[in-house]
């Protein structure tokens, strides 16, 4: 699986930087930095987002059935991960 750009359009990808390019213990990864809003339209929480595209290899133990396992270092408590899927150059499906 690879980390890939534009994380969602052409349109973020001045936004977009790449987390730990010099820390060979880990694989670094391409992440747009979003700031979501509240129901009134104000900022409410600052989120990062990452798009990953899946070689031939992966997609076809996807299509066997294999599941897809994310893990997430933290530094303190937990914060949830979402799990989206999204044709190239599209923003992520809502569903």
């Amino acid at each position: 699986m690879d980390s890939v750009s534009p994380v969602l359009t052409e349109n973020e990808v001045a936004a977009e930087q790449v987390i730990a390019l010099d820390q060979p213990e880990y694989l670094p990864i391409i992440v747009c930095r979003v700031t979501y809003q509240d129901k009134d339209g104000n900022p409410d929480a600052v989120g990062t987002v990452t798009r990953f595209r899946f070689t031939d290899e992966e997609r076809a133990l996807v299509a066997k059935g294999a599941d897809l396992i994310l893990s997430q270092p933290h530094h303190g408590p937990l914060m949830p991960i979402g799990i989206q899927f999204a044709m190239p150059e599209r923003y992520p499906d809502v569903r």
